[in-house]
């Protein structure tokens, strides 16, 4: 029987998502060089044929970033879902839970993959708030800004399929630069000046990625955070359109979904993991969000990656 602990909830690797989420054609074994475990880079064109669309919510390893150049691609960071356009960068921090939803034909531009033990190697002693958990996915660049970026990707992208990943005396210093060019506009993005409300919704969030396995009460968010129950739902409310209980059940979806494709825990366990003492009320829950039971979610998921 699977144990009930953290090792439970292992994240997605490179090599894990290769096996789950990829079509293996001709061009399988040009397409991973070694250890691409620790970096893995193609083009959207190049890699969309391969990829089993739509992927399961998941959780990676590694952090990952997507660059439109043209067309569109859709994914999934946390609970927003996003649609990205031409000058468009989505960054998703390392065990943040994403999914991609369609990239179609006509979209242009990267997918890039990497350990953060790289990006500490590259760039020690810069701060990136992008690979925060609860940073804005989605950075829109200026049409300057997208070609500096993409110069860089096209680099790597010829490191990456000339030596593999392996030989990182390259792709370190280009990938420290490719993330600073990121941080420059994600910083220069950063409101000014945040009021006390969008402080508090912030802080709501962030406890909410961190804690929702072990609180499902509004009153227990708003304990921590030293307001009244009252005061975090009118706050929530008013900056988001969804009440703090709407946050949390769906977050519990969100990790249940994830759990149920990453683990092998049975949904009684996953249910007592989620805080649920009664397996009938999770899958109420669980019902009320995706008009499937847990059990009947977990099928659709391996039927769709066969």
């Amino acid at each position: 029987m699977p144990s009930l602990s953290e090792s439970s909830f292992p994240a997605i690797s490179p090599a894990m998502a290769r096996e789950r989420f990829l079509i293996q054609d001709e061009s399988w074994t040009s397409r991973f060089k070694p250890n691409f475990n620790q970096f893995i880079i193609s083009s959207l064109e190049y890699g969309r044929p391969v990829i089993k669309l739509p992927l399961p919510p998941s959780r990676t390893s590694n952090h990952a970033l997507f660059l439109v150049t043209a067309g569109q691609l859709t994914a999934t960071v946390g609970q927003h879902s996003y649609t990205l356009a031409a000058q468009d960068v989505l960054m998703v921090p390392a065990m943040q839970i994403f999914s991609l939803i369609d990239i179609p034909e006509n979209a242009r531009g990267f997918m890039c993959f990497f350990s953060n033990e790289l990006v500490l190697n590259s760039a020690s002693d810069v701060d990136f708030d992008f690979l925060k958990l609860t940073s804005q996915p989605r950075i829109p660049l200026s049409i300057q800004q997208t070609g500096f970026i993409t110069n860089i990707l096209d680099r790597l992208t010829i490191d990456y399929y000339e030596n593999g990943a392996d030989k990182t005396d390259l792709i370190r210093p280009y990938l420290a630069a490719l993330l600073i060019e990121i941080n420059r506009v994600y910083v220069s993005k950063a409101p000014a000046k945040i009021d006390a409300g969008d402080r508090l919704v912030q802080r709501f969030m962030d406890l909410l990625t961190e804690s929702v396995r072990e609180k499902r009460l509004v009153s227990q968010y708003a304990d921590q955070l030293n307001v009244s129950p009252n005061h975090l739902n009118k706050v929530v409310k008013a900056h988001t359109g969804q009440s703090p209980s709407v946050w949390i059940d769906e977050r519990i979806v969100l990790e249940t979904k994830v759990l149920l494709f990453q683990s092998n825990l049975t949904v009684a366990q996953i249910a007592l993991e989620m805080g649920f003492d009664d397996q009938s009320s999770f899958g109420k829950l669980f019902r009320k969000y995706t008009h499937l039971s847990p059990t009947d979610f977990r099928k659709m998921i391996a039927l769709d990656q066969l």
